[in-house]
């Protein structure tokens, strides 16, 4: 019964010492392909989509490539101080390149790109829990936690979900409007919030 009790104990011990790792992109795409030319911005979101894990360097290359059509920034640390400046990331915000994006983060980046306010837990807190749940609410993230990374694919899916969002929907459009000609809303109107 004892020996049960110390193998159990060490386990336990063992587990709570190795603790849980982010996962790493060994060779971030941004090192090749972060050019702000069409052909790179091409082949950048091409590539992507065939990766298993989008790292914390292409998310926020990616992101920066949505809202500004071009990336300003040169490396990593530039894009970063880029998000922090424009609110977009919490000024704790410490992790590396190469590690796998978090949800939680990029819930955020994405809340603050799109002007959404949230209900009254993300407006007073602006926690990570919080933007996922309202990017949930309005169909731009799937059900998920903060902590969860995304594929290449799943990434490009989000970037495509924002696309729409900020388009709006085109029920609202008369039918006379083209799609190309539709002028978005980035805060389109959500049954019971205000």
């Amino acid at each position: 019964m004892r020996s049960k009790i110390a193998i159990i104990l060490g386990v336990l011990l063992a587990t709570i010492t190795v603790g849980c790792h982010s996962a790493k992109v060994a060779q971030p795409l941004t090192g090749k392909l972060s050019g702000n030319d069409p052909d790179s911005q091409l082949e950048f979101w091409h590539t992507l989509a065939t990766r298993p894990v989008t790292s914390n360097d292409e998310a926020f290359h990616g992101l920066l490539l949505y809202v500004d059509a071009q990336d300003p920034a040169n490396d990593y640390p530039s894009r970063v101080k880029t998000l922090k400046t424009r609110k977009m990331l919490p000024n704790h915000f410490d992790r590396p390149a190469d590690e796998a994006v978090q949800r939680g983060p990029l819930a955020v980046a994405i809340c603050k790109a799109l002007e959404i306010k949230g209900g009254v837990m993300l407006r007073l807190t602006g926690a990570e829990r919080y933007a996922v749940r309202e990017l949930q609410f309005l169909e731009l993230y799937p059900p998920s936690g903060p902590n969860q990374t995304y594929s290449g694919s799943e990434f490009l899916g989000i970037i495509g979900r924002m696309e729409d969002y900020q388009r709006g929907n085109p029920a609202d459009v008369a039918a006379t409007v083209m799609p190309g000609q539709m002028q978005g809303s980035a805060t389109p109107e959500v049954p019971g919030r205000k």
